[in-house]
């Protein structure tokens, strides 16, 4: 199998050597202000106020582990003790109760078409446990009108009756933290699964209870190479999962000192190979039948993300790449974060202050953004060209009343050497970003951000800091 990177030179690899956000979010949240509850609170009003609120989703934070994955950057605690877990449950449902007042006091039906489980690890939590959270949901969402109930799955914590549990409590989409199959990857992680656990799991009536099923891998591990992950794909095709979200690992060992955990002396793939890696991945999914849906995002082509790709209606959250049914979301508990009308919120992330906020009667919020103008046109600009890697630029002017050329004039110059070096084309009012530009296409997508270039010059564009691995 041959692999177009291998094309690029180096002193061109090295060009893009550039850390860059995954952009879930525009602005990154590292450029929020400060907010309060009474932000929060007005944001929702003008939200609801709407003639026609959108539908949206709904995400609760369960940020509960039992073991220490060394590449993860999640926002979670390592705990045997099953009370703290009980304990959490308790402000969370004060977290809820609070919302839901806040519903009534001002006439609110909110319109909640998903539910989505996350960690952490939610598959910590209990039967009774699961079954108390979602009786306290109920209080919120009308579970008649949802299209989609998902959960997170740590498969070495769970079991083929635990999987009916879920199917019969209403979980009809799962994702499965796979990261990757190989053995040695595995032990060089602290998180070793067999691929006979999954095999057992996803037996033809489990299939069929769900009407999705996904896989988490990571690209970038201690220990991984072209041949693992190749290995690894053809086991995950065999699987047959619906959808696939293959994300670069991140080192961020200040962030997170257990990833010196992780032996980073020969052992953690460089720049140019984590992309050769991410390239062998990409061709052998797209090569069984998969479709891209994203930069780091696949499914099978009757998946409604793909299908989503087609009519250009897909979008990208927090959740990965998403169907497009709702494009705003309330999130409950720690470090969650919700996005509701042009506003963004994140939850606190220490428990003492979790707790003192809710016990004060106040929603637990530690940042906050009020998009601009600016902010939308650009947030808009930056997800299609992450999720459909082209740009229609009438369209956008056309939206939002601007004339492209000259409102990104100071683009220009990057846009034309990014087409230089053959990472875009850019024919008459249309960005396209070509095979090679894929594999950068978040860095295309920086192009057009202007928080994280600060008050440089675009000319300065190529002198971000590097990734440190």
């Amino acid at each position: 199998m041959s692999n177009l990177l291998e094309t690029v030179d180096t002193d061109l690899m090295n060009k893009y050597d550039i850390y860059v956000f995954d952009y879930i979010e525009y602005p990154h949240k590292s450029f929020w202000s400060l907010k309060k509850n009474e932000d929060y609170k007005g944001a929702l009003r003008d939200f609801f106020s709407l003639e026609d609120s959108p539908p949206l989703v709904l995400y609760v934070h369960i940020p509960f582990c039992e073991q220490m994955c060394w590449f993860c950057l999640c926002h979670l605690k390592i705990t045997h003790d099953y009370e703290r877990v009980k304990s959490y449950m308790k402000f969370l449902y004060r977290e809820l109760d609070l919302l839901h007042k806040f519903f009534e006091e001002n006439s609110i039906l909110p319109s909640f078409k998903e539910i989505h489980l996350g960690g952490g690890s939610p598959t910590y939590l209990g039967e009774p446990e699961f079954i108390d959270l979602k009786e306290k949901l109920q209080s919120i969402v009308d579970f008649k009108n949802l299209a989609e109930f998902a959960i997170e799955i740590d498969p070495r914590r769970v079991d083929r009756d635990r999987m009916k549990f879920y199917r019969a409590q209403g979980i009809n989409r799962i994702s499965f933290g796979v990261q990757d199959f190989d053995l040695e990857v595995q032990k060089a992680v602290n998180r070793v699964q067999p691929l006979e656990l999954l095999e057992n799991l996803l037996t033809t009536e489990i299939r069929k209870s769900f009407d999705s099923i996904n896989f988490d891998l990571l690209c970038g591990l201690p220990k991984q190479n072209r041949e693992t992950i190749r290995r690894t794909i053809q086991k995950v095709i065999e699987l047959s999962p619906d959808r696939i979200a293959l994300s670069f690992m991140h080192y961020f060992p200040n962030h997170a000192p257990h990833q010196k955990l992780m032996k980073k002396d020969g052992e953690l793939p460089d720049f140019r190979e984590r992309k050769l890696i991410f390239h062998e991945a990409i061709q052998g999914l797209v090569d069984s039948g998969y479709v891209r849906t994203g930069f780091e995002h696949f499914a099978k082509p009757t998946d409604a993300v793909a299908q989503a790709v087609q009519d250009k209606t897909v979008q990208y959250n927090s959740l990965g790449a998403t169907p497009g049914r709702c494009s705003y979301l309330i999130g409950l508990g720690e470090h969650s974060y919700s996005r509701v009308g042009p506003y963004y919120f994140q939850n606190v992330y220490e428990q003492s202050a979790y707790e003192a906020a809710v016990l004060k009667g106040e929603f637990p919020i530690y940042r906050g953004h009020q998009l601009s103008e600016d902010d939308v046109i650009r947030r808009d600009i930056i997800h299609k060209l992450r999720s459909l890697f082209e740009l229609d630029c009438r369209e956008i002017e056309q939206k939002y009343n601007i004339d492209f050329e000259d409102y990104f004039e100071e683009e220009k110059w990057v846009l034309e050497e990014f087409a230089k070096d053959g990472m875009l084309n850019l024919p008459d009012n249309t960005i396209t970003i070509t095979e090679i530009g894929k594999y950068f296409s978040n860095l295309v997508c920086r192009i057009f951000d202007r928080y994280s270039r600060g008050a440089r010059h675009p000319y300065d564009f190529f002198e971000a800091p590097k990734i440190v691995l």
